[in-house]
């Protein structure tokens, strides 16, 4: 027998939180479909640095957004996003989270980024007033909290309590969607794997994230290969392949959220995926051939536009000379801190990095040259060379590929390392075409009765990531649209 309910969310992240709180406010019910246990529920919302895109101006915020886009994001969706995006910080008060200005757009170059407002969660019971954030430079983020937010496991949590709260919502964890329903040219329901199925007066909202678990997918779609993501394990395509059943038209299936990553097999046989941050100097990356390439700061800083310099094709040799590329550092790095914070829900990484030395993921050396040739460097000799020049530019404060005086540091206290990195990333952005309205298309670029689309599944984002923060802000914005438009469009 079916499930009856008068609106089906698929997925639970910040798109489906957003859809569900929307239209339980609004007296309707709704089932929320979880493809994850209770016990084993991470979203790319929870594996998230946490923060959420929001701005001060909508023609500003609709201009900025339209040339992060590239064209590939009609100016009404844009639009409709920068509506939302003014109202976010409210929004999320109005469900119990309340936030900080803590950061700006990534693009000061771009029109429209002086609208951009970045907002890190806090803890509940904090006064937003007692929170003091110093602002960073233009198109940067400090990553120096005076409080434990900022990250997805606090918004995760703060989400989970406001749907918790809502007797409108049931959630229905571990049931994996399967098959859109259709009936007389609607969708009026969803079937899952394991033979439940619901049936939903005004539709489905398919907001089950993108596919950056599916090697096939992103082989075909994305833009080089191998790619790497650390975002959710259980988003493999399942929202892009139920709607394309029922006539949906994608868009940006090329497209993603991209760094440079680590990607490692640990001793036990799994293969993960990690942010890795280059920070604090100094850091140097190069090609498979020991080749400087870049300027490494805008991955030092965590922009997602370096990982473009990670796709380069040489049309000669017939490959990508940068799948992997090498991140070269020294002693004074690797005492620093750790090189990522691990992937949350399968793997810690260490404070001090020795494990992940010790298992082989950090190469160790008594030279650039060693460590290098350890790591795979086809070329280790070429390699020390282009840290003996990066050295040589610090030296002079002046680096070739143009980056800033501060974080020119020399790499010149052994033992040295080496760490093997990929494009990647946290998410895919394609996936089923959407409207203004978060209806989501079919090739004619109609509407399909009763389908709707939100998140990083089909998001509103094209060539350029727009800030820290954008997928959040995208989640909740169309998220939100979603649902108005599913309980206000019962034709």
């Amino acid at each position: 027998m079916s499930i009856e309910t008068d609106l089906v969310v698929v997925g639970y992240g910040a798109a489906g939180a957003a859809a569900a709180l929307t239209a339980a406010r609004r007296g309707a019910k709704v089932a929320l479909i979880e493809k994850q246990s209770a016990a084993h529920h991470y979203s790319s919302t929870r594996m998230s640095g946490g923060l959420v895109m929001g701005a001060n101006d909508v023609d500003g915020c609709a201009r900025y957004l339209d040339a992060c886009s590239g064209g590939m994001i009609p100016s009404d969706v844009s639009r409709a996003w920068a509506e939302r995006a003014v109202k976010v910080k409210a929004w999320m008060e109005t469900i119990g989270i309340g936030s900080v200005h803590m950061a700006g757009g990534w693009y000061p170059k771009l029109k429209g980024y002086e609208a951009i407002e970045v907002y890190g969660p806090l803890p509940k019971g904090t006064d937003p007033a007692s929170v003091k954030v110093d602002l960073p430079t233009p198109g940067e983020l400090s990553f120096k909290f005076p409080l434990a937010f900022g990250n997805g496991e606090l918004l995760h949590d703060l989400l989970h309590d406001a749907i918790s709260a809502e007797p409108n919502i049931s959630i229905h964890y571990g049931l994996s969607a399967k098959r859109l329903v259709e009936e007389g040219g609607r969708i009026v329901g969803l079937e899952c794997e394991n033979g439940e199925s619901f049936r939903a007066t005004y539709g489905v909202v398919l907001a089950c994230g993108g596919f950056e678990q599916d090697q096939e997918m992103i082989l075909n779609y994305l833009k080089a290969y191998p790619i790497y993501f650390y975002g959710s394990p259980a988003n493999t395509g399942d929202g892009v392949r139920m709607a394309q059943a029922v006539g949906a038209d994608l868009w940006h299936m090329n497209q993603m959220i991209g760094r440079a990553v680590g990607h490692f097999q640990h001793p036990d046989g799994r293969e993960i995926t990690f942010n890795v941050s280059l920070n604090p100097p100094g850091y140097v990356i190069v090609d498979k051939y020991g080749r400087r390439f870049a300027n490494e700061y805008l991955q030092a800083i965590s922009k997602a536009n370096f990982y473009y310099e990670l796709l380069a094709y040489d049309a000669d040799l017939l490959e990508h000379p940068r799948i992997p590329a090498y991140w070269i550092c020294d002693k004074r790095r690797i005492d620093a801190k750790a090189l990522s914070h691990g992937s949350i829900g399968h793997y810690a990484w260490s404070k001090d990095n020795r494990a992940e030395i010790d298992m082989g993921w950090i190469k160790e050396a008594a030279s650039i040259e060693e460590a290098a040739r350890l790591a795979g460097c086809l070329d280790s000799e070429a390699a020390a060379r282009a840290v003996a020049d990066y050295n040589e530019a610090c030296a002079k404060g002046d680096d070739k590929f143009g980056r800033p005086a501060n974080s020119l540091v020399p790499i010149d206290q052994g033992p040295f390392y080496c760490i093997p990195v990929y494009p990647g990333g946290a998410t895919t952005n394609g996936g089923p075409r959407r409207d203004a309205k978060a209806r989501i298309l079919n090739a004619l670029r109609e509407p399909i009765p009763g389908l709707f689309g939100a998140g990083e599944l089909g998001g509103a984002i094209g060539m350029l990531y727009p800030s820290p923060g954008s997928n959040l802000g995208e989640a909740f914005a169309f998220g939100a649209i979603a649902a108005e438009t599913a309980l206000g469009d019962n034709a």
